[in-house]
């Protein structure tokens, strides 16, 4: 899953939010300089991530993308995911998506100053771009991939993946759905487990 998604299932916890949102920009050896529920969040993000990667509905759009993506096929459907989140909302949330991504960077204001320098730049340019909003057009997602084509060193068309998103939207909202029920069951366990765990020092 991808940045909305990870906020998303982040409990609106600001903290568990900031783990979730920074966990790829945390190095190992810095997780023990952030606060013990930061770090809840950076298991979160984790887990959420492993279960992601083994579920059947994953796989299978992955499988959509592979002939033509690749090894990047499973980062493109993690970015569209939030697409689909992003236009699927209502399903899953009361509270609207605007609502919900003014209370992301109102929650987000003042944690930089906490965090290890790479993962504070990663808020503060969420916090400066508020690029959030670009997931729920077929515009803004493209320009999403665009800006990934510009960071990979191998081919890899992200932004052509818009296309096969159009073409293909119902089987992969049909996935996304299945894949989003089974998250929204399974996460408050995971977290529940996670809260139990001593901090890592």
């Amino acid at each position: 899953m991808n940045y909305l998604a990870h906020l998303f299932l982040s409990f609106e916890d600001p903290p568990i939010m900031v783990g979730n949102f920074v966990a790829d920009e945390i190095r190992l050896a810095n997780i023990p300089l952030v606060s013990r529920e930061v770090q809840q969040g950076i298991l979160l993000h984790r887990e959420i991530d492993k279960y992601t990667d083994g579920h059947p509905a994953f796989k299978e759009a992955v499988s959509i993308f592979r002939a033509d993506h690749r090894k990047y096929a499973p980062v493109i459907v993690d970015i569209l995911n939030d697409h689909l989140l992003a236009n699927l909302w209502g399903d899953y949330a009361d509270q609207s998506l605007t609502d919900f991504e003014q209370y992301v960077y109102s929650s987000l204001q003042g944690w930089p100053e906490l965090l290890p320098q790479r993962a504070a730049h990663h808020v503060e340019m969420l916090l400066e771009h508020q690029y959030l909003y670009a997931y729920a057009s077929y515009e803004g997602i493209r320009g999403v991939m665009v800006r990934m084509d510009h960071r990979t060193r191998f081919p890899s068309d992200f932004a052509g993946a818009v296309d096969v998103l159009i073409a293909e939207r119902p089987t992969l909202e049909g996935l996304f759905h299945e894949l989003m029920t089974d998250l929204l069951e399974t996460v408050p366990m995971i977290h529940e487990q996670i809260i139990s765990l001593p901090s890592q020092e």
